[in-house]
């Protein structure tokens, strides 16, 4: 117990909600894991834009010396876009096959099982 009673109340209430919970079967979310994710989520996606931006900046390059604006760029952000889309899919599944290693045996009985 602290001199703040305001903080003894939140404290009280906070294990009251715990209690709740833990009867309930609730499990609090895995901070490690939800870290995990975000910066995989944080990854992906700035590994797509920046995918896209250079190969729009070499699209835009190879129109500068040739002379054949916009097509390079035009080219070159379908190109860009493809490429950003495969390493985004790989990234995924690369995530998913991670996943799948992490989980226990039973977890993973019980999905072939579902899927038979």
């Amino acid at each position: 117990m602290t001199n703040d009673p305001e903080r003894d109340k939140l404290d009280a209430l906070a294990a009251r909600i715990r209690q709740a919970g833990e009867k309930a079967g609730i499990r609090p979310p895995e901070t490690a894991k939800t870290n995990r994710n975000t910066a995989s989520v944080t990854r992906i996606g700035s590994d797509f834009v920046v995918t896209v931006l250079v190969c729009t900046g070499l699209g835009w390059l190879a129109d500068r010396e040739m002379g054949t604006t916009p097509w390079g760029i035009v080219a070159m952000l379908f190109i860009g876009f493809a490429a950003g889309v495969m390493n985004v899919w790989r990234a995924l599944e690369g995530q998913r096959k991670q996943e799948e290693d992490e989980r226990p045996e039973e977890d993973k009985r019980e999905e072939d099982k579902r899927t038979d």
